[in-house]
């Protein structure tokens, strides 16, 4: 590349949005159409979507693809959902960049490509949602983590991954459950009715899948919810309980898969056993059950908690 190049409009472009640029932006910004295709027949640079291009022939990022996406889509376009969520760090696998635009643009769903296999899709919603204002300059154009969790819940593979979006994004403080019931109303979707009810146990404490599917199995069997979720208890050290009902003085620990390995039980024994010494001044019930118990015991488990809750 010559020192003229370097200097070049097009190349300040390339360093504020992650080395992707499209070849509109190219065109205009001073690059022949000779030197956009010579770039991409010698190898130097990579299609990434019909028009956006890659100014490097290595791995190709999650950012660079976000980036492809908008630009694929065109003026107004802003990441959203699950890929707007990834960008802010949100520890999540996507297969695909949802973008929105204009309600009165039309763009078709495009693919990306990786050594001419498709790698992951581009979908395009018409959607009159705000672009964020926050962010660093080389930030992807994307609507505000609100509009992208709601919309990520909404274009969710099930009612039951749309629950996961919203407590993890509150959980990684994306977001607050308060600001998620301001913005419902702007960003309504199919499931916004299961959202406000997510928003209810997400706001008593619950942070992990297997505590909403805890939560949902009380209501399902009208039992008492728990004051609170998380309660810090201390004894030898700092634990954690995952439901707390005071008045019953009953307690209740909700094991995932990982706490049935040999070390991890050990250990919960142990922390069991403090939980107990720490409330023996007033004596307190601690009831255990797994994510497997949720699944396929949940006639014993609403015998067993409504025993001890009623």
């Amino acid at each position: 590349m010559t020192k003229a190049q370097r200097a070049a409009p097009w190349k300040v472009l390339l360093d504020t949005q992650q080395q992707v640029i499209s070849r509109r932006q190219a065109r205009a910004a001073g690059m022949s159409e000779d030197a956009w295709q010579w770039l991409l027949d010698s190898g130097r640079w990579q299609l990434l979507l019909r028009g956006v291009a890659a100014a490097h022939s290595g791995h190709v990022t999650a950012g660079q693809r976000a980036w492809a996406a908008v630009l694929s889509a065109g003026d107004g376009a802003a990441l959203s959902g699950d890929a707007a969520l990834v960008d802010r760090g949100l520890s999540i696998d996507i297969t695909r960049y949802d973008v929105v635009v204009p309600e009165d643009r039309q763009v078709r769903m495009k693919r990306f490509y990786e050594d001419g296999a498709p790698v992951s899709r581009l979908t395009v919603q018409a959607h009159p949602c705000a672009v964020a204002a926050d962010g660093p300059s080389w930030r992807v154009p994307q609507v505000t983590v609100e509009a992208a969790v709601l919309q990520a819940v909404d274009w969710a593979p099930s009612a039951r991954a749309g629950e996961w979006r919203i407590a993890a994004a509150v959980q990684q403080r994306l977001t607050a459950p308060s600001a998620l019931r301001a913005a419902l109303p702007h960003v309504a979707g199919t499931r916004s009715e299961l959202v406000s009810v997510v928003l209810d146990d997400v706001e008593l404490g619950a942070h992990a899948r297997s505590e909403l599917d805890f939560l949902a199995f009380l209501k399902e069997h009208g039992l008492p919810l728990p004051d609170r979720l998380q309660r810090p208890v201390r004894r030898t050290g700092l634990h954690y309980l995952d439901a707390w009902w005071v008045r019953q003085r009953v307690a209740a620990e909700v094991d995932g898969a990982h706490h049935r390995l040999a070390s991890t039980w050990d250990a919960d024994t142990l922390r069991s056993n403090d939980v107990l010494l720490a409330e023996r001044h007033d004596r307190v019930l601690l009831l255990r059950l797994t994510t497997g118990n949720l699944r396929h015991d949940r006639a014993v488990l609403a015998r067993q908690f409504g025993s001890a809750l009623r």
